[in-house]
């Protein structure tokens, strides 16, 4: 069973009365159904923690792109530089680059056509300044520093906290590449946080009401000031349990395919083999849209959103 499979094998069986020994089948279905739920919906239904950016739209209502919200964990916002790193061997590096992915930063550096990388992970360096130790004691030119006191802030700020997931896609590159040869690649982190604002479990952040916050000190400025990515915000949103009209449009869609593949086989695209070769996967071509009755029991869940 998928992560983001909204029923189980039993359910889906519940719809699909005297079938069975169909396991490896359904299984596959139910993950295609379920992707093909949250794209028309456009939106997730389990519930996970989310750690995103978001662009301040000078209003009092910020708008998260999942919900219900169960929680959140954190709101931080203005961005600034609190780890720098240079190569400073310009005469033996042509080329210098820094990037941070999610499980720590990679260093790279090309000395007269030979590459050579340094992987150094968040969870052996666990501190901003441990990890800036580590960047310096590679040699080769690298060195690094923390911006402010090593032993404050933000020296003991957790390395992690410099890598942000993307929002879309399931890339693991957060920053970079940037280069480094001779000059300073500035990795930023959301620090400052946010005490004045209440979110509402329908998908949104509120401030509305004079709380005091540093540097938002003026009654213009309780709402989400402007800005490209200057909110990062860590919650937890989704269903606890799904919703039993989910569930069942989940099973009405996996029940349509499963008969569809009896008509039709095709329905089950087999994976591309060698020339002459066999396939050993296959991999579930989805219809473009639910059919009827399930887009009914979606419509009141679909996320609908106006662009000005």
């Amino acid at each position: 069973m998928a992560a983001k499979d909204l029923i189980t094998l039993d359910r889906a069986y519940l719809n699909l009365q005297g079938v069975s020994g169909q396991d490896a089948l359904l299984g596959a279905l139910i993950t295609s159904a379920s992707d093909g739920i949250a794209k028309y919906c456009k939106r997730d239904f389990y519930s996970r923690a989310y750690d995103e950016l978001y662009d301040g739209n000078g209003g009092r209502i910020l708008e998260l792109r999942q919900y219900p919200i169960q929680s959140v964990q954190s709101v931080r916002y203005r961005p600034v530089t609190v780890l720098k790193v240079i190569n400073n061997s310009t005469t033996v590096n042509q080329q210098a680059r820094v990037q941070v992915t999610s499980t720590g930063l990679t260093l790279t550096r090309v000395a007269s056509g030979v590459t050579t990388t340094n992987n150094l992970t968040f969870s052996g360096n666990l501190t901003l300044q441990a990890i800036a130790t580590a960047i310096t004691a590679l040699g080769n030119g690298w060195s690094a520093q923390v911006i402010g006191d090593s032993n404050g802030d933000y020296g003991l700020w957790p390395s992690a906290d410099l890598y942000v997931a993307p929002s879309f896609g399931d890339g693991t590159t957060s920053q970079g590449n940037l280069t480094a040869r001779g000059q300073n690649a500035e990795l930023k982190m959301h620090t400052y946080e946010l005490a004045g604002y209440q979110f509402d479990p329908r998908g949104w952040l509120l401030r509305a009401i004079p709380y005091t916050d540093p540097e938002l000190l003026h009654p213009e400025d309780i709402v989400w000031p402007p800005g490209i990515k200057n909110f990062r915000v860590q919650y937890t949103a989704g269903y606890t349990t799904i919703p039993e009209s989910i569930q069942e449009a989940c099973a009405e869609w996996v029940e349509y395919f499963y008969y569809e593949t009896l008509r039709n086989p095709n329905i089950i695209a087999t994976a591309s083999a060698p020339s002459g070769g066999t396939a050993t996967s296959s991999t579930y071509a989805p219809l473009d849209s639910p059919p009827t009755n399930v887009t009914n029991l979606l419509r009141p869940y679909r996320r609908h959103t106006i662009h000005g």
